[in-house]
Parts: structure tokens; sequence; C-alpha cells
């Protein structure tokens, strides 16, 4: 359980993000800002994502993954030691539920997921923007665009440096969101990967 317990990335994730680096770098829209969790290994495939385009990343705690309590930096096994198998099964089953002891709740992390988005739209209304954050907290971003409620969270996975696009359109006052990409991870496979680019 990591939530907001700062560790870095290992070697498969450094490689994981110079590849969904990559994979924007070629894209057809040029990113002009790159936001991400402050937390290191979120922070790692930002840069990695930024450097390509003479960027500097944008580090903000509102996009910090969830926070998980006394069970940060405890395994299953660990956490079955403390005898809360139970909560455990019931977070498996339904982690925006059933919340570890201390935990961040859930619509703490909806309302911060919002704030976040709403701090970039400040700063950037138009224009390709890349957002870097963590598996359980960019749900909230994602269902926000589906006009989704937050209970709606537990329904989607998404893979590390899986690729996601929310495309926003129409007037300040009355944006329009649509999902075009969820959880991509098609740059992810070897074969995907060519060179020379």
């Amino acid at each position: 359980m990591q939530g907001h317990t700062d560790v870095e990335l290992d070697p498969d994730g450094h490689a994981q993000a110079l590849k969904i680096a990559h994979r924007l770098f070629v894209s057809e829209h040029r990113v002009q800002a790159v936001y991400s969790s402050d937390l290191q290994r979120a922070r790692s495939t930002a840069e990695a994502i930024a450097a390509p385009f003479g960027l500097t990343v944008r580090p903000t705690a509102l996009l910090r993954e969830m926070m998980l309590g006394e069970w940060e930096g405890l395994t299953y096994a660990d956490i079955i030691a403390r005898g809360e198998q139970d909560l455990l099964t019931l977070y498996r089953m339904d982690p925006y539920v059933n919340r570890p002891p201390r935990a961040e709740p859930m619509e703490q992390i909806w309302h911060r997921m919002n704030c976040a988005a709403a701090l970039i739209r400040s700063e950037y209304a138009e224009g390709t923007v890349a957002v870097v954050g963590h598996g359980g907290s960019l749900k909230a971003l994602l269902c926000a665009a589906l006009n989704a409620t937050s209970a709606s969270m537990k329904h989607i996975s998404l893979s590390n440096a899986g690729m996601s696009i929310i495309e926003e359109t129409g007037p300040s006052h009355s944006r329009v969101q649509r999902v075009i990409l969820m959880n991509d991870t098609s740059h992810l496979n070897p074969s995907a990967i060519t060179s020379g680019g």
C-alpha cells in the first residue's frame, strides 16, 4: 500500500515513463504543460514527459494518490496480521466505500481532484496538457468527464503509465468533456516502439 508514501520509481517504472514520453512526443498534439503529483514516482514520470518538449513540470499535492491511513507501507500479509482481514476483503471489493483506518475520505479525494482540474483549467484554458498522477485518484477526473458519481470510480481500472485522454470543447462557461481514450497501454508493448523516433 503506497498512498501518500513517497517511493521512487523502480527500473520498470522508469522504462514505462520513457515509453509514454516517447508516445506523447511523437503524437499529433504538442504538449504545452505538464502537471504532476508532487510524489516522486509521478514526478519522475512527468519529468520524462516534459523533457522532450523543453517544459518544466508543475507539481501539486492536489494530484496525489489517495492517502491510505494506517495501511500505508503495509503488505496484505501485514494487514491480515493486524487482525483486519475482514476490512481488507471489503476494501478489495469496494475500496471507495470500505476505507482503511484513518484513510482520506472519498469525498475529500473527489474534491481535491476537481480542485486540481480547476487549477489546470485556470492556467491553460486551451491546448494540450499532460496530467501525471496515480491510478486511484485520477479516476475522479475520468468520472467527472463522464458525468458519473464518485462511486463509479470502482468501475475503472488504470494501469501504470496508461494513457487516457479527456477532450474539452465549448465556451468557458459551458465546457463539454468527452473521454476520447481510457487506460491505453499500447505504447508499453515492446513491438509498438519503433527506432529512430
